[in-house]
């Protein structure tokens, strides 16, 4: 979210930014490659990482996006289950002016008072 910025502006803003995410899974695997054979050892430590590979390099590529876009004022803003449940039950126009209305800030209670 930033305030001022449209649904539009924020899918350009990580579209610009998704080219990082990548590098920034496999810098998150190394440095937890490396930090288990320091923690845990040469053997088990590997064997930590690999069993866990997939959820490490999914935050370490959400990370350097999130990164980047806070570097263009974005902030990450994770969705209540009120406000999904909201989405969710309107029309295609009506959830674009919500997204809207969430990415620059709002919340659902000043939803349509703005």
């Amino acid at each position: 979210m930033q305030s001022g910025k449209t649904i539009e502006q924020a899918n350009a803003a990580i579209r610009a930014c998704a080219p990082y995410a990548p590098q920034g899974g496999k810098n998150a695997l190394v440095g937890n490659y490396v930090g288990s054979v320091l923690l845990a050892g040469i053997i088990i430590g590997p064997i930590v990482v690999a069993s866990n590979e997939d959820p490490i390099r999914a935050q370490g590529e959400a990370n350097a996006v999130d990164r980047c876009l806070a570097k263009e004022g974005f902030k990450r803003r994770d969705l209540t289950q009120e406000e999904v449940s909201a989405l969710n039950a309107r029309g295609i126009n009506a959830r674009r002016d919500l997204l809207n209305h969430l990415v620059m800030g709002g919340t659902l209670a000043t939803f349509g008072n703005t």
